[in-house]
């Protein structure tokens, strides 16, 4: 009896011991996997902060969100962020004011970085409201933001920009 005792307690010290892994690193990774997908990070903060900027028009929050050298590709139109900047401020001057209502946003972390370093990526949909007195524009936009060293560093929007013509007449 006492052999057997022995050896539950042997067998017990031994699970005991056993390291086990939690989480995303004990999952097995389907084949094709490269990363991960998750819907709250710093990098969606960074986002949605610099979205809540361009919304208040608080210029030096917005610039701070970004790499000094980020582009922008506007509909595959690429800009710096003084151009993009200066979009902003074309609207402002037209006493157009921004909204933003934010749809779904999600980071994606890829295991691997491509050939700028970058494995972080903020995708989002909203919609831009745009108002100037009585009349009102929407636009639906999708965004996708490379994200490097706590900054916006490279971003991509697809949108319609025949609202925005419209409201700036």
């Amino acid at each position: 009896m006492k052999k057997i005792i022995l050896l539950f307690a042997l067998a017990g010290s031994i699970f005991a011991c056993t390291k086990k892994e939690e989480g995303a690193e004990s999952t097995a990774r389907v084949p094709g996997q490269n990363g991960i997908t998750i819907d709250s990070s710093a990098n969606t903060d960074l986002f949605k902060q610099s979205l809540k900027a361009l919304e208040s028009g608080d210029t030096a929050t917005y610039r701070s969100t970004y790499a000094p050298d980020v582009v922008f590709h506007d509909n595959l139109d690429s800009m710096s962020l003084d151009a993009n900047m200066a979009m902003f401020k074309a609207f402002a001057d037209k006493g157009v004011t921004v909204k933003v209502e934010l749809g779904p946003v999600w980071e994606s972390q890829y295991d691997k970085a491509n050939e700028k370093g970058i494995t972080n990526y903020v995708s989002g949909y909203m919609t831009l409201i745009l108002t100037k007195g009585d009349k009102t524009a929407k636009t639906f936009i999708h965004t996708v933001d490379a994200i490097k060293d706590g900054k916006l560093v490279e971003e991509w929007s697809l949108y319609d920009r025949a609202a925005m013509a419209e409201i700036m007449k």
